[in-house]
C-alpha cells in the first residue's frame, strides 16, 4: 500500500526546501566518494555487453516471484543513466527518503564510475541493469519497464529528485481518475520552488511551431504567439489539469496502457521519444499535469555533456522520425526543406571555425534530402 503524504508544506516552506537541498548535496558528495572507492582491478567494468532485455544475474524480477516479507510496490521507478552515477545515486536516495513504497530499476548505460556496485551496496532492493553501450533512452526505459510488474511505471531522468510525497501524489491522482493513462509532476529548479516553465509541459509539435523553434523565434522574439503556444507559456501551473505532453524527465504511466502501445519506440535514440509516447498514449485516454507532485530537476545535466555535433545530428534525426510517424506527407516535405536549407547555411557558416559542427549540419542536410530516414 502506498503511504500518502501531503506535499503542501514542502511547496510552501523555503526552510524545508533548503533542508532538502542540503541533504541532496550531502548525498552527492557521499555518492562520489563511494563510487571512487568502488573501483578495483577485478571489477566487472570490462564485462561483455549485456542485452538490456535481461535482468542482472544478481537481481530478481517480481514476475519471477518475491522474497518473503518483501514490500509489494505499486510503482516501478525506471531511471536511465549514462555516465553520471552521482546523479543516479541522488535520484534513488530521494526516492528512498520520500517514504513512498516504490521499486527502483536503474538502467546503467556504460557508467565508468561503478554505479551498479554502489547502488547494490547502499540500496539492496534496487534492480540494476548494466550495459557497456548506450542503447538510448527509449530502449533503456523499455528494458527497465519489462523487469517490473507494478500497475504504475514512473520514468525519471537521472537528474531528477523526488520531494517527499511526490510519487504518492501521482499515484493517488491516477487511482482516483481511471480515465487518465499518464500524469506528469511539477518540475522545479533544483533547490528552489521555481517551476520550469516551458519545459514541464509542452504542446504537441506542429509544423508551424517547429519552424519557429528552428528559426530561433523563442530566443529573438520571446513573445511571439507561435512559440508561446508550443512552450505553453500561458499554462496555469498552480492547477492540476490536462496536459498534452508532460516532460519525459518525469512521467507516470498506467502499465496496462504503456504495454498496450508497446512502450517507447526504440527507433528514437534521444529526443522526441517522450513526445511520441505521449501522442500514442492520448489515443487511449487523457494525460494530466499534477501541480502538487513536486520533483527537482537539474536542467541539461543528462545530455549537457554531449558534444555539439552529436546533439545536432541526433535531435534532427529524432525530429524527422517523429514527423514521419505522425504528420502528413506535405508537412514532412516542408519540414525537410526548411531543415535542409538551414543546415546548409549553418554548415557553411561554421566551416571556418568548427569543422565537426559543420560536418554535423552537412550530415543533417544529407538526411533531409533522403527523406529523413537515414
Amino acid at each position: 500500500m502506498v503511504r500518502l503524504r501531503s506535499t503542501t508544506d514542502w511547496l510552501s516552506s523555503p526552510r524545508a526546501a533548503r533542508r532538502w537541498q542540503l541533504a541532496g548535496e550531502a548525498a552527492e558528495s557521499s555518492a562520489k566518494r563511494e563510487i571512487e572507492g568502488a573501483a578495483s582491478p577485478d571489477h566487472d567494468s570490462e564485462r561483455p555487453d549485456q542485452d538490456l532485455d535481461l535482468p542482472d544475474p544478481g537481481c530478481s524480477s517480481p514476475r519471477r516471484g518475491r522474497s518473503p516479507g518483501e514490500v509489494v510496490s505499486r510503482v516501478d521507478v525506471v531511471i536511465a543513466t549514462d555516465g553520471r552515477g552521482d546523479l543516479a545515486l541522488r535520484c534513488v536516495a530521494s526516492l528512498v527518503a520520500s517514504a513512498d513504497a516504490v521499486r527502483c530499476i536503474v538502467v546503467d548505460n556504460g557508467s565508468r564510475g561503478h554505479t551498479a556496485a554502489v547502488l547494490r551496496e547502499r540500496y539492496g532492493s534496487t534492480t540494476v541493469i548494466e550495459s557497456v553501450k548506450d542503447r538510448g533512452y527509449a530502449a533503456s526505459c523499455n528494458a527497465g519497464a519489462r523487469l517490473g510488474g507494478a500497475p504504475y511505471i514512473l520514468f525519471l531522468n537521472d537528474d531528477v529528485e523526488a520531494r517527499p510525497g511526490a510519487v504518492a501524489r501521482l499515484v493517488s491522482f491516477m487511482d482516483a481518475r481511471p480515465d487518465y493513462v499518464a500524469a506528469g509532476g511539477r518540475l522545479l529548479d533544483a533547490g528552489t520552488d521555481r517551476t520550469q516553465v516551458g519545459f514541464t509541459v509542452r504542446a504537441l509539435p506542429r509544423l508551424s511551431t517547429q519552424v519557429a523553434l528552428l528559426l530561433g523565434f523563442e530566443r529573438y522574439w520571446p513573445s511571439n504567439p507561435v512559440s508561446r503556444r508550443q512552450l505553453m507559456l500561458d499554462f496555469d501551473y498552480e492547477k492540476t489539469q490536462d496536459a498534452p505532453q508532460p516532460a519525459g524527465a518525469c512521467v507516470m504511466c498506467r502499465r496496462s496502457d504503456f504495454e498496450a502501445i508497446a512502450g517507447f519506440d526504440e527507433g528514437f535514440f534521444y529526443w522526441f521519444e517522450d513526445v511520441d509516447l505521449a501522442r500514442r498514449l492520448l489515443s487511449r485516454g487523457r494525460i494530466a499535469y499534477v501541480h502538487d507532485a513536486p520533483f527537482e530537476h537539474i536542467r541539461a545535466a543528462t545530455l549537457g555533456r554531449w558534444a555539439r555535433p552529436a546533439v545536432i545530428e541526433t535531435r534532427y534525426r529524432s525530429l524527422f522520425r517523429y514527423f514521419n510517424r505522425h504528420h502528413p506527407p506535405h508537412e514532412r516535405v516542408a519540414l525537410r526543406a526548411v531543415v535542409g536549407l538551414l543546415s546548409a547555411i549553418r554548415g557553411l557558416a561554421w566551416l571556418p571555425f568548427e569543422r565537426g559542427r559543420a560536418r554535423a549540419y552537412f550530415r543533417v542536410l544529407e538526411i533531409s534530402l533522403t527523406g529523413g530516414s537515414m
